[in-house]
């Protein structure tokens, strides 16, 4: 198993800069104008963070986190501060058969000048999901696999029903380094800076 379900201390989180990196390769021709090529069908996201001085339980247990991910070698849970709910989101609408949903995040201009852009979303927060057929809230027909994001019905919604969500979740991450580069300051002080972490995908 390559990836641990369990979350980046938040307390260092919190603090991380980062957000979504698309890839695009931009040629420009000899006239000035430019021609642009998507590399990437969708974002991977990356992350920095500088863990300030700390001290005792603090530091064994950021110390124990990454000894225990050996570094780049298993992925984990990241809390994004800046992106980690979905309100009212519209996942799919029901055929009569299926059972299976996929929760995900949509991202939607105001005035709907591009496409609107799908993101999967599979590492769910636990006892944060509620989901609504039609905007009614539904109560024991359903399951979440919070590890995969998939929700199941006991029995297939009704054709043409809009299955919504409200939740909140994590993004699958690991070390961009396999060194720890601590710096130690004074007693029992310790300073980890840049740290790197960047998106798996699933």
């Amino acid at each position: 198993m390559s990836f641990h379900e369990i979350r980046f201390p938040t307390c260092i989180s919190y603090g991380a800069m980062g957000g979504p990196r698309f890839s695009t390769t931009v040629q420009t021709l000899n006239s000035g104008h430019e021609q642009r090529n998507i590399n990437w069908s969708a974002a991977r996201r990356e992350y920095q963070a500088d863990i300030a001085p700390s001290r005792g339980s603090e530091w064994e247990e950021l110390l124990a986190f990454f000894h225990a991910r050996r570094g780049r070698a298993y992925g984990f849970r990241l809390k994004d501060f800046s992106d980690y709910k979905i309100k009212d989101g519209e996942i799919s609408i029901a055929d009569g058969v299926e059972k299976v949903f996929q929760v995900k995040k949509v991202y939607q201009d105001p005035i709907a000048i591009s496409l609107r852009y799908e993101r999967p979303v599979h590492k769910i927060s636990e006892n944060t999901v509620t989901v609504f057929l039609d905007d009614a809230a539904q109560f024991g027909n359903w399951s979440v696999d919070v590890n995969t994001g998939l929700i199941t019905f006991t029995d297939a919604p009704e054709d043409g029903k809009v299955i919504s969500v409200n939740c909140e979740f994590d993004v699958p991450v690991r070390f961009d380094s396999d060194l720890m580069e601590v710096s130690i300051p004074g007693p029992d002080i310790h300073q980890w800076q840049s740290v790197k972490l960047v998106e798996i995908r699933q």
